[in-house]
């Protein structure tokens, strides 16, 4: 059978009459030749662009295939099985904690909220800047999985269902992207600022225009790498931000070095003007190093969850119905099943001592370092130690339900819920970077008037001289250091705002709980 072939809605070129690509544009339903095509119309419409389609004067080109392909791959985590090692199920709703890659601010957990809550199907949505992870509720019934997924990789913010393995290889892998470029910039910082502190102060003496245009061109080499490697961090989170349609602390950083950099290039070309581009390396370093710092500060601070994760053991011991012992997987164990725990081992899931008793230790869990004596019959949990005797025991919570992960969820939902504070530090600084920039273009525009030379320079001033950048950092940060202190001292907050009503508190309420 001969199928027809008609023109692509969004690139022209020639498409099945049957394709199973479509989008819906302008009101209507479009035929799309490929999969790389839809994702491009899909992510106009999505944005509030549509008026493109009504106004262009030509079709676009073809859409990215791989880019769709990634997406496509996505769709693995709509199976059930896949789903039951990290996707709590609510009934009617879905929640799960993924992890962000790219997450650098708390602009960053702003933009994933926002684009987040206009997708139909997703009920709630708290991202934890700190640990680079969201919580998120959604209706399966009208959103899977992959969808979420994809709605955030089309704004490029890669995104996984949590695990501590992968979340920590992921911390690795930005860590030697910190150094690499840590390292550069440092190294060529300092490079720079031996040839430009040597013009500036004429340290050499009287220098020939021939050395010192050398001079600049030596400069300018060693100040590219930087500027397009160093620097590509803040270039890429201003990206995000502006395709989002809002700001960031990134976006005056990018104006900034571009603005500084591209003057700098034009004065070496016509040997005329100032060059700053000590500066600029300087600037990217500094900001590189805060952004370094302020990266392991949030990664010890989540160590206090994935040391709790270490008390849960990997293995267990299921007896099988033919009266065997066999090893499974504990996250595999289903309610009803037994297990055998012997002396010294660590009991898998939470259950109910059908037969034996022992001493466990729940120091793990209630802090009372004294073991309890626990009978037939008696409640058992997840992470606690067997000390004494072998104990048969009867399962009554998946791996994922059992109260040590409950713990984890609620230090989680915890750090990832905003106090006033925070919420007011992220408004304002959202706020403070478009006057920031307003307050730049009309301090141009004003010395421009007035025939000053440099006003160029000064708006430049204006923008490194006002980053924003503790504003956005420093909240989030001590937030979380101050949790995860109080978490180590055994204390577990259920809601960051509670450290805001700490200064109104008047009485202390005590009792013995270990």
């Amino acid at each position: 059978m001969n199928v027809t072939a008609i023109e692509c809605y969004h690139c022209g070129l020639p498409a099945e009459a049957d394709s199973p690509y479509h989008a819906t544009i302008l009101g209507k339903d479009r035929v799309m030749c490929c999969p790389g095509c839809q994702a491009v119309a899909e992510a106009i419409v999505d944005n509030g662009l549509e008026d493109y389609y009504q106004f262009r004067t030509e079709p676009a080109a073809r859409g990215d295939t791989e880019f769709q392909a990634t997406l496509g791959k996505l769709a693995m985590y709509d199976d059930p099985a896949l789903q039951e090692d990290f996707v709590i199920d609510e009934g009617n709703n879905k929640q799960i904690q993924l992890t962000v890659e790219g997450i650098t601010c708390a602009a960053c957990g702003w933009l994933i909220e926002k684009q987040l809550a206009r997708v139909n199907g997703i009920n709630q949505v708290s991202v934890n800047v700190s640990e680079r992870r969201a919580a998120v509720n959604w209706s399966d019934e009208v959103i899977h999985l992959s969808g979420i997924l994809k709605a955030l990789k089309k704004i490029g913010y890669a995104a996984l269902p949590f695990q501590p393995d992968q979340h920590e290889a992921s911390y690795q892998k930005e860590q030697k992207q910190f150094l690499k470029k840590l390292g550069l910039a440092g190294l060529m910082t300092m490079q720079v600022m031996m040839l430009m502190t040597g013009l500036y102060f004429d340290l050499f003496g009287a220098i020939e225009a021939e050395t010192r245009q050398y001079f600049y061109w030596v400069a300018l080499v060693l100040t590219t790498p930087v500027v397009f490697y160093s620097g590509s961090t803040f270039y890429l989170g201003a990206m995000k931000a502006i395709s989002a349609r809002t700001v960031n602390m990134d976006v005056p950083v990018t104006i900034a070095v571009f603005g500084t950099y591209i003057a700098g290039i034009k004065s070496t070309l016509l040997e005329t003007g100032d060059v700053y581009f000590e500066s600029i390396c300087m600037f990217i370093f500094l900001l590189l190093l805060s952004r370094y710092l302020e990266h392991r500060s949030r990664h010890r601070a989540t160590q206090i969850s994935a040391n709790m994760m270490q008390y849960i053991p990997v293995t267990a011991h299921k007896l099988g119905d033919n009266g065997n012992i066999e090893p499974c997987l504990a996250k595999h164990l289903a309610v009803g099943d037994t297990v055998i725990v012997k002396a010294g081992e660590t009991i898998p899931v939470d259950g109910r001592i059908i037969e034996g008793a022992s001493a466990i230790d729940e120091s793990m869990l209630t802090g009372e370092f004294e073991p309890v004596l626990k009978e037939t019959g008696a409640a058992v949990f997840g992470g606690t130690v067997n000390q004494q005797n072998t104990l048969t025991i009867e399962v009554h919570q998946q791996l994922k339900y059992a109260l040590v992960n409950q713990i984890i969820r609620l230090q989680s939902t915890a750090m990832a819920n905003k106090p006033k504070a925070a919420q007011m530090a992220d408004s304002f600084s959202r706020y403070f970077v478009m006057a920031v920039l307003a307050i730049s273009a009309l301090t141009f525009a004003y010395w421009t008037v007035q025939g000053n030379n440099e006003a160029f320079w000064i708006a430049i001033a204006v923008l490194v001289a006002t980053c924003p950048c503790a504003l956005g950092l420093a909240t989030p940060s001590a937030l979380t250091c101050a949790m995860a202190r109080l978490n180590k001292q055994g204390i577990l907050l259920k809601r960051a705002d509670a450290l805001e009503q700490i200064t109104g508190i008047d009485t202390i309420a005590l009792d013995k709980t270990g």
